[in-house]
């Protein structure tokens, strides 16, 4: 992101500057008007001379006792100001005021100030930008490079210590027809009301992600390919009653799933992902609307069907309206 976005996003309004022959008096009352912690100083051709600060009045009074109130902006103006451009980037410029111990930075524009944004807005824009990088835009979910991390560090925590780990790949049946019948406005709501639903109905330490299209994924922690089919029995049931009222009429949509939990012969999270897809490909050949787990005393291999798998939930699945 660069500064000119971040400014877009924060609104600074109006810069407020202040010329160096005003009293310290009238800087710390401008200070107070505004609810700020710093002004620039500028010239009378709106030149940047340099800033002042809350930090400069304090050190005003030490320096200058009772009546520092008289003296000038001048005797207490930094003119060895950091600035930074509307074409900076935010990471670099947070940078450098860490590393200077900046709490304020003016922002030039050909020379002249655009604005003054503090170190709090940088930070809260940084936390936004970590979020963002991490969250799906249209669900809320973890994205599929962030869901993949965890997965990672769930999958070595759990060979690490002998904890059970499952994963679930879930996918919305005929997502096409629902698109080409009710609209992509349409077919957005099922996805994040699909997303609600799942966050709502499983544990707050189980893992939700949307990997791209209508394709979700659960990562199970601490828990066995049993506990973890009953949960996503649950899922079914609850999806299989979920009604979504649009102008169009009424969708009513059903989900197939992969299950497995981590054997000791899957290496890493891709190899355990493919495994799940593996059961999830089945779910979608035997009829969809339906659960097909494997157990981890099954050495998966992702170039062949996984035998030994549990079908569950083949009740026959529901029209659209």
């Amino acid at each position: 992101m660069l500064i000119r976005e971040l400014l877009d996003q924060t609104d600074p309004g109006t810069v407020k500057c202040i010329r160096p022959d005003r009293t310290l008096y009238e800087l710390a009352a401008e200070l107070r008007a505004h609810n700020i912690g710093a002004m620039l100083v500028t010239d009378g051709n709106d030149t940047l001379v340099g800033m002042v600060s809350e930090r400069d009045l304090v050190r005003a009074i030490t320096e200058f006792g009772e009546g520092f109130g008289s003296r000038s902006v001048t005797d207490v103006i930094t003119r060895d100001v950091i600035t930074c451009a509307p074409g900076d980037n935010v990471i670099d410029t947070l940078a450098v005021m860490n590393d200077k111990r900046i709490r304020h930075i003016p922002v030039l524009d050909t020379g002249k100030p655009l604005a003054m944004i503090s170190i709090r807005e940088f930070e809260h824009i940084c936390t936004q930008l970590r979020i963002q990088s991490r969250t799906d835009f249209l669900t809320g979910l973890s994205n599929r490079r962030y869901f993949m991390e965890t997965l990672e560090a769930e999958l070595a925590r759990g060979k690490r210590y002998g904890i059970p780990l499952s994963l679930a790949i879930l996918d919305i049946d005929h997502f096409k027809h629902i698109n080409d019948t009710f609209g992509h406005g349409a077919g957005d709501r099922v996805l994040y009301d699909l997303a609600n639903l799942l966050v709502h109905e499983l544990r707050n330490f189980d893992v939700v992600g949307r990997l791209g299209g209508e394709e979700f994924a659960i990562l199970f922690p601490n828990t066995s390919a049993p506990q973890a089919e009953l949960a996503c029995e649950r899922l079914i049931t609850a999806i299989r009653a979920q009604e979504i009222v649009t102008d169009e009429g009424t969708i009513r949509f059903t989900v197939s799933f992969g299950l497995t939990d981590a054997a000791v012969s899957v290496p890493d999270g891709r190899a355990f992902l493919q495994a799940a897809d593996q059961l999830l490909y089945r779910a979608k050949n035997e009829g969809r609307n339906r659960l097909v787990a494997a157990r981890s005393n099954q050495q998966f291999d992702p170039t062949v069907t996984t035998d030994g798998s549990r079908i569950c939930n083949t009740r026959p699945s529901r029209q659209m309206a």
